[in-house]
């Protein structure tokens, strides 16, 4: 199950001002008001879209989230049934890596605003985050049963290091520094070889 598109009745322009401010200056800066000068509409216009200014958010958090669920899901596919979980991880953290860093306004908006936004926000879009996470658990587990992970050591901790260290690239991630391939395989070697 992959998550919910955006309708296609949503100007795009809307969304990606929105990402843009939720990214660079976060929520509380991100405001309608902003959101229209940045599109040069008038704010009430927005409201034609979208109920409220959380609404709008909640799009762009869960966009971000289906940009790299998608990503992830459509590589593991093409690698076939039969990969090995070792291939497996390598190519979901490459994926989620490609997909971030080239859609990184709304990847970055997703992981950098998620904490500060309202409860009801959060909750709102905390499915797509969760069937997101259940891709990599399923991953990590597959490399446990492999015997690819040291026994002991906690599934869970491996899915939130692997989650937190993807997440994190677009921080310090520059192009030409360290390709994305090298960073997939030294993530995966760290994981198995640790």
């Amino acid at each position: 199950m992959t998550a919910a598109r955006l309708p296609a009745t949503v100007p795009r322009h809307i969304l990606d001002a929105t990402a843009a401010l939720l990214s660079h200056r976060g929520y509380e800066a991100t405001t309608v008001r902003a959101i229209a000068a940045r599109v040069s509409i008038k704010a009430a216009s927005i409201y034609h879209h979208y109920a409220s200014k959380d609404a709008l958010v909640a799009a762009v958090m869960n966009e971000g989230v289906r940009i790299v669920h998608d990503a992830v899901m459509a590589a593991l596919a093409a690698l076939g049934p039969v990969a090995c979980p070792r291939l497996r991880l390598e190519t979901a953290i490459r994926a989620h890596l490609r997909s971030s860093l080239e859609n990184s306004d709304y990847t970055a908006a997703s992981i950098r605003a998620f904490a500060f936004l309202p409860d009801a926000v959060r909750a709102e879009c905390r499915a797509d985050r969760r069937r997101y996470e259940q891709i990599w658990r399923g991953i990590v587990e597959e490399a446990s049963r492999a015997g690819l992970i040291r026994p002991g050591v906690s599934l869970d901790a491996v899915r939130l290091m692997l989650l937190g260290a993807v997440n994190w690239a677009g921080e310090w991630y520059r192009p030409g520094r360290l390709d994305i391939d090298t960073i997939a395989r030294d993530f995966a070697s760290l994981v198995f070889h640790g």
